[in-house]
């Protein structure tokens, strides 16, 4: 057995991110051999844009649930790959707005297929574990978003403001 593993509740949160890390670089295997140019944690916005035309680098960071910086970072990187366009705001200057470029709109088309197959190799993975990982993911996030871990140890342990 291995230390993150052995430690179990005080690495969760380090087993996931391994489990999302291969998860991730298997899926980005597949990109690389299909000569897509593409990473897998760039799905998210570049779907996100397609269902919502256009929208703020904060509203992505909102509505995806993920930090600002990480989607600041994704947007750099999509847009080096250009696959979005971005420009300013025209009401505030300090916001960047974000669209699908045409080559993002053709990737998506041609991820198509391969999304099809990935959500059915998925869904026979998530079948093999005997579990629904998925109800209970959403059951821990949502338990999260009544208490955070945060209040949950201050709690715990009268932590000081």
């Amino acid at each position: 057995m291995d230390l993150i593993t052995e430690l179990a509740e005080l690495a969760i949160a380090t087993r996931l991110k391994r489990l999302s890390d291969r998860l991730a670089n298997d899926v980005n295997k597949v990109y690389k051999e299909l000569d897509l140019n593409f990473e897998a944690k760039w799905y998210l916005v570049l779907e996100l844009l397609n269902r919502r035309s256009m929208l703020s680098i904060v509203d992505v960071a909102d509505e995806l649930k993920l930090t600002h910086p990480a989607i600041v970072q994704y947007v750099d990187q999509m847009l080096k790959a250009k696959l979005i366009t971005a420009h300013k705001d025209s009401t505030d200057g300090r916001k960047r707005l974000v669209s699908l470029s045409p080559n993002g709109k053709k990737l998506l088309e041609d991820l198509a297929p391969v999304l099809s197959v990935l959500k059915d190799a998925v869904d026979g993975w998530l079948n093999e574990a005997d579990c629904n990982l998925l109800s209970t993911l959403a059951q821990l996030e949502k338990s999260l978003d009544e208490r955070t871990l945060y209040q949950r140890l201050k709690g715990q342990l009268q932590v000081n403001n």
